[in-house]
């Protein structure tokens, strides 16, 4: 138990100093969690200021009233918006934008994720079990949603508060394993995952999906530069 405490505290000095050099990649946190999810899927692949402007082209009322309207765009459409903020891979990403917006709007009859979590208090008032039924149903559908990568289901999950747990793709990975966060002896995903919990739960003031996004930052562009 040693050993993870003084990784957890090494690991929180470690965020700490990203959140410092790296703040213009954290989530905006008064924006709806769409807004978040949507610049995070571009930021992903892209800097900051190209994945900012973006997302503010796509929340131009001037374009698009909605993330409504986005949703019945073209592909074509929106390639064409996220290239004029120099967005790569803009052809890959936006019928797959579509793909997740339409899928959305199907089951919640909304472009809104915060949704999941009405249906969820809503069963809470017949009881917990009704509660704990609705949150396992909540959380099939978004582990099922479409257009979004592997770990984006975890991302979802970890931003409405469903779940603790840090989405360890490959960026997130590659630094763990760099930062030797992950000794020899953690070699299989549940080995990971519960590292990664011992982790993130030893950061204060920054929350699950703040630490991800530093992460990786820190992968595209500190490492990238070595």
């Amino acid at each position: 138990m040693a050993g993870v405490r003084d990784k957890a505290k090494k690991f929180s000095r470690f965020v700490k100093g990203l959140e410092a050099k790296h703040k213009a990649a954290l989530p905006d946190k008064s924006t709806p969690l769409l807004d978040a999810f949507v610049f995070y899927l571009l930021f992903y692949s892209n800097p900051v200021t190209n994945a900012r402007r973006a997302h503010k082209a796509l929340t131009d009322d001037k374009l698009f009233t909605s993330w409504s309207e986005v949703r019945v765009s073209t592909a074509r459409e929106i390639t064409v918006v996220l290239e004029k903020s120099k967005i790569k891979h803009a052809d890959f990403l936006a019928p797959r934008l579509l793909e997740f917006l339409q899928r959305l709007w199907e089951l919640v009859d909304e472009t809104r994720i915060e949704a999941f979590l009405d249906e969820i208090a809503a069963a809470a008032e017949e009881g917990a079990k009704a509660k704990k039924e609705a949150t396992n149903r909540v959380k099939a559908t978004i582990e099922e949603l479409p257009g979004i990568p592997p770990w984006g289901a975890t991302y979802l999950l970890a931003a409405l508060g469903l779940d603790k747990a840090l989405p360890l793709d490959p960026f997130t990975e590659e630094v763990l394993l760099e930062q030797d966060f992950f000794g020899a002896e953690v070699r299989t995903l549940p080995q990971k995952k519960r590292v990664l919990k011992a982790l993130v739960e030893g950061v204060d003031g920054l929350d699950t999906i703040d630490v991800h996004h530093l992460l990786v930052e820190y992968a595209k562009r500190d490492m990238k530069r070595r």
